[in-house]
C-alpha cells in the first residue's frame, strides 16, 4: 500500500496543474465580430474545458456601430467574462471614435483587471494586442503583483502601418509606439507569434531574446473536412465544364497585393480559367473598377458570405489564392491559409518566397508560389495541362493540416505555455 502511495505522489508531481487561474485581457471577445475576439473566445473556452479557471476582461461589443448589447458580466462556456461599458464609442469607420474607444477600454480594463487580481489572484495574465497598447496592462500587473505575463502578438505594429503607408503616422508617434512595445516585450515572460518570420523580426529588429518568443500558428477558422467538388455551385456561377475556378476569399486591403491576380486574368483571357473574389476591404472598389475598365469577363466579385455559403464556394474551387504584400513576411501571417489547407485545397500564394506560408506550401508540395502576374499566368497554364497536380497537392494540403495545424494541437500548445512555471 505504501508503494502505491509513493507512486501516486510521484505521478501527481509529474502531471500538469490544470487548475491554474488565467486572466485574459482583450478589447474584443464573443459575441463581437472581430477575429481576435473570436479566436480569444475559442482559446479561453478550450482552456476552461481543460480545467483552468479562466477570467476575461473585455469590452462591450463595439467592433461595429451596430454591435449588440451584452451583459457586463456573464459566464460563457465556463469562462467568466467581465465587460467594460463603451457608451457611444462603437465602430471603426471614424478614426477618432476608434482611438477614443481604445482609451476608454484601456482605462476601464485596468480598473477591472486590478480588482480581479486583488480578489482572485491569477497565476498568469495573458493579453492579446487589441488595442495595440493593451499589453501595458499585462506588463503593469506582472510587475506589481509578480504574475507571469504572456503576450499574444498576431501582427506587429506600428511596422505594418509604416510598411503599407496606410496611415500617415508622425515619426514622433512611431517612436512612442516602439517605446511602449519595448516595455511590453521586456515585461512579458513569453511572447506568442504566428510564424518564424515574426519571431525573426522580434529577435533581430526588436532585441527580444529568442528564448522568450514562442511560435503558435492559428488553426483553420472554420475548420473544414476534405471537400469534393460542389458542382451545383459551379453551375450557379456559370462555370463551364473544364474551367478552373481560382478562389480568393478574405480582406482586400493594403496588405494584400491582388493586382497580380488581375494581371494574370488579363493574360489568360482566352483560357478556361475563372477568378472569384469573395470579401471586402479598402482595395475592393479599385479592383472592381479595373475589371470593368479592362473587360475582364472571367473575374467576378461577391461580398462576404455566410459560413455555409463560404464552405460551398471553397468546395467549388480548384485552388485557393492567398496574397501578402512584400515586406510583410516578418510582420504578419495570412491565417485564412489554414482553412484552405483543412479543406484539402492546394494554395497558390502571391508573396515573397521567404514568407512563412510560401515556404510552408512549397516545401510540403501542397501548393505553389508566384511573385508576379506573369509568374501566376505561367503557373496556371501549366496546371491546365497537368490538372492531376491540383488533386495531388490538395491531398498533401489536408495531410499537412492534420499533422500540424488542427485546433486540438494549437490549443495544446497554448496550454503548455500557460502551464510553464
Amino acid at each position: 500500500m505504501q508503494n502505491i502511495n509513493v507512486d501516486q505522489k510521484e505521478e501527481d508531481k509529474m502531471s500538469p496543474d490544470f487548475s491554474r487561474k488565467v486572466l485574459v485581457i482583450n478589447q474584443y471577445y464573443y459575441p463581437d465580430l472581430a477575429a481576435t475576439g473570436q479566436i480569444a473566445a475559442e482559446i479561453c473556452s478550450s482552456l476552461a474545458e481543460r480545467g483552468m479557471d479562466v477570467h476575461v476582461v473585455t469590452a462591450q461589443p463595439c467592433y461595429t456601430e451596430s454591435s449588440p448589447e451584452a451583459p457586463l458580466f456573464e459566464v460563457i462556456d465556463g469562462v467568466h467574462v467581465y465587460r467594460v461599458a463603451m457608451g457611444r464609442f462603437r465602430g471603426r469607420r471614424k478614426m477618432r471614435v476608434r482611438v477614443a474607444g481604445y482609451f476608454r477600454f484601456l482605462w476601464g480594463a485596468w480598473r477591472v483587471a486590478r480588482k480581479l487580481v486583488r480578489t482572485n489572484m491569477p497565476d498568469v495574465v495573458l493579453t492579446f494586442s487589441n488595442p495595440p497598447f493593451v499589453g501595458l496592462i499585462g506588463a503593469r500587473l506582472s510587475r506589481k503583483y509578480k504574475l507571469k505575463f504572456t503576450y499574444v502578438l498576431h501582427d506587429i505594429h506600428p511596422d505594418i502601418l509604416v510598411v503599407t503607408r496606410w496611415a500617415n503616422i508622425p515619426h514622433m508617434l512611431v517612436h512612442l509606439w516602439e517605446s511602449i512595445n519595448q516595455r511590453i516585450f521586456k515585461a512579458a515572460q513569453t511572447i506568442v507569434v504566428l510564424g518564424d518570420g515574426m519571431k525573426r523580426t522580434l529577435v533581430d529588429k526588436k532585441g527580444v531574446s529568442p528564448d522568450k518568443v514562442k511560435i503558435i500558428p492559428l488553426w483553420a477558422r472554420p475548420e473544414l473536412t476534405p471537400l469534393s467538388h460542389n458542382q451545383s455551385i459551379r453551375n450557379e456561377l456559370n462555370i463551364a465544364d473544364g474551367e478552373l475556378l481560382l478562389l480568393y476569399s478574405g480582406n482586400m486591403g493594403v496588405m494584400h497585393p491582388l493586382d497580380p491576380i488581375l494581371d494574370a486574368a488579363s493574360l489568360l483571357k482566352d483560357e478556361p480559367v475563372r477568378f472569384l473574389f469573395v470579401g471586402d476591404g479598402i482595395r475592393r472598389n479599385d479592383l472592381v473598377k479595373r475589371v470593368e475598365e479592362e473587360s475582364l469577363s472571367k473575374v467576378s466579385f461577391l461580398p462576404f458570405q455566410p459560413i455555409e455559403r463560404f464552405v460551398q464556394l471553397v468546395a467549388a474551387s480548384d485552388a485557393c489564392l492567398v496574397a501578402l504584400m512584400p515586406g510583410m513576411e516578418g510582420l504578419a501571417v495570412p491565417s485564412r491559409s489554414y482553412t484552405f489547407l483543412s479543406a484539402g485545397r492546394p494554395l497558390i500564394t502571391i508573396m515573397a518566397p521567404e514568407a512563412d506560408i510560401a515556404r510552408l506550401i512549397t516545401e510540403n508540395e501542397c501548393g505553389w508560389n508566384a511573385t508576379s502576374g506573369q509568374d501566376l499566368a505561367k503557373l496556371i497554364r501549366k496546371l491546365l495541362v497537368n490538372r492531376h497536380e491540383l488533386v495531388d497537392r490538395g491531398v498533401k494540403a489536408r495531410d499537412l493540416y492534420e499533422n500540424r495545424f488542427k485546433k486540438e494541437r494549437i490549443i495544446e500548445s497554448f496550454t503548455e505555455v500557460l502551464l510553464e512555471k
